[in-house]
């Protein structure tokens, strides 16, 4: 497995533009080209893509929707199935015991002996367990991953400056710009279609 080492940019800025997967409030406008206002205006150096745990390869052409034909370089990005999946297993293998004492339990005739209290007790800490495991994947696991997968696509660049959009699940975006924002030299906005018409419009911290 690859070690989790986020190199910090060197001799350069790198600019994070954060915006949601399916920003619906962009791409809705009739008049309104992404293209055009948001990758044009900073000249954006490329585009990565949450592949959210999908085993397939980034297709430039499924961005054409939302980017249209603009010529720019694309990346998909994603935690390594193995950085994470001793978790994941254990995730499932605490609701997979949950499930099965459920089973158990519904089929007690007196819910209310000691046996049983704490079989509910038991099922509901399993199912607390799993929950909590779950979140720390998404929420402090995976967007450190993203954060060290695009620093190292930016670092390679030769230029001073260097622009990204990235598309990504919208309630994992405070997580992930959180963890763009404790590197040195990189600075992250979050571009909200609902707020925002250009990536001018919307601040980089």
């Amino acid at each position: 497995m690859n070690a989790l080492n986020i190199e910090t940019p060197q001799n350069k800025t790198v600019f994070i533009v954060l915006t949601k997967k399916e920003n619906n409030a962009l791409l809705n406008e009739q008049r309104y080209n992404l293209c055009e206002e948001v990758l044009n205006e900073h000249s954006f150096d490329f585009v990565t893509v949450d592949m959210e745990g999908s085993k397939e390869r980034l297709n430039p052409k499924s961005l054409v929707k939302v980017l249209g034909k603009c010529p720019i370089e694309s990346h998909g990005v994603d935690i390594p199935e193995v950085a994470a999946g001793y978790l994941r297993q254990e995730v499932e293998d605490k609701r997979e015991q949950a499930a099965s004492l459920e089973k158990e339990y519904s089929a007690m005739v007196d819910k209310t002996s000691i046996q049983a209290q704490n079989m509910a007790s038991w099922i509901s800490v399993l199912k607390s367990e799993a929950e909590e495991l779950e979140a720390k994947i998404e929420g402090e696991i995976k967007p450190k991953w993203l954060v060290k997968r695009i620093l190292d696509i930016a670092i390679k660049f030769p230029e001073d400056e260097v622009y990204v959009l990235h598309f990504g699940v919208e309630k994992h975006l405070p997580a992930l710009k959180e963890a763009f924002a404790s590197v040195d030299n990189v600075k992250v906005a979050v571009l909200d279609g609902k707020k925002h018409k250009t990536v001018s419009q919307a601040v980089f911290t």
